[in-house]
């Protein structure tokens, strides 16, 4: 079994997206994930954002708080 691709945008103000590759029901495959960033770089798996003040940020996945 393959893996699948990890695809990340960021819109002009800093919103962060995550593309999930399930179109099926015609909904929008990219889902926003909270928060902004300025710049988005993944490593061995790993997704790291930095904010707009320096702070970098390490995406651990969708769990509800």
């Amino acid at each position: 079994m393959g893996s699948r691709p990890n695809v990340w945008g960021r819109r002009s103000a800093g919103s962060i997206y995550r593309y999930t590759n399930n179109n099926a029901s015609g909904t929008n495959p990219w889902i926003k994930i909270p928060g902004t960033a300025t710049d988005t770089d993944i490593a061995a798996g790993t997704v790291w954002h930095i904010n707009s003040a320096g702070d970098s940020y390490r995406y651990t996945g969708d769990q509800s708080s």
